[in-house]
């Protein structure tokens, strides 16, 4: 049976997974390649998984300085091409900052998490519902946590098989 048609919001710890092919993200990465037509992601989450592939090569040493920049390109590309379809919530409306602020407090999350939660709640693909709803991808285990709390279908990619 084929999975119903639906949108997949990937977060920057599901980005690194599939973009840096980290060893545990072989089934996020099947479900990317097969599985998930229509990704999308926030600016946000492009620039924290571009610092997070930073990271794993310049201070952690487990990306070369080759797969850093092939898999921060391909992240960028891919972005590039999808970005333009999704409109983004805006940060600077003070309506949208005050709601990411109260989620992190309310869930003790850091502003760009919070912010994930409302681009999924109130964002572009928002109006999908039942099999269809949008789905939140995460390899957070707090973020998912929160985001289920907000009632947000959502897959935790370490520990959880993949959404039906």
């Amino acid at each position: 049976m084929n999975p119903p048609p639906r949108a997949n919001f990937f977060d920057a710890s599901a980005l690194v997974k599939v973009f840096a092919r980290e060893a545990d993200g072989a089934p996020l990465r099947s479900y990317w390649d097969t599985r998930s037509p229509t990704k999308y992601t926030s600016p946000f989450c492009l620039y924290e998984a571009l610092t997070v592939l930073k990271v794993l090569w310049q201070y952690r040493k487990t990306l070369t300085e080759a797969q850093y920049h092939r898999a921060a390109e391909k992240l960028i590309i891919w972005f590039s091409a999808t970005a333009r379809y999704n409109k983004d919530l805006d940060l600077h409306d003070p309506t949208v900052l005050g709601s990411a602020r109260d989620l992190a407090q309310h869930y003790s999350l850091d502003l760009s998490d919070a912010f994930q939660i409302l681009c999924v709640k109130e964002g572009r693909y928002s109006h999908l519902v039942n099999r269809s709803q949008t789905v939140l991808v995460t390899a957070d285990a707090t973020l998912a946590k929160a985001a289920r709390s907000e009632g947000l279908k959502t897959w935790y990619c370490l520990g959880e098989p993949e959404p039906l």
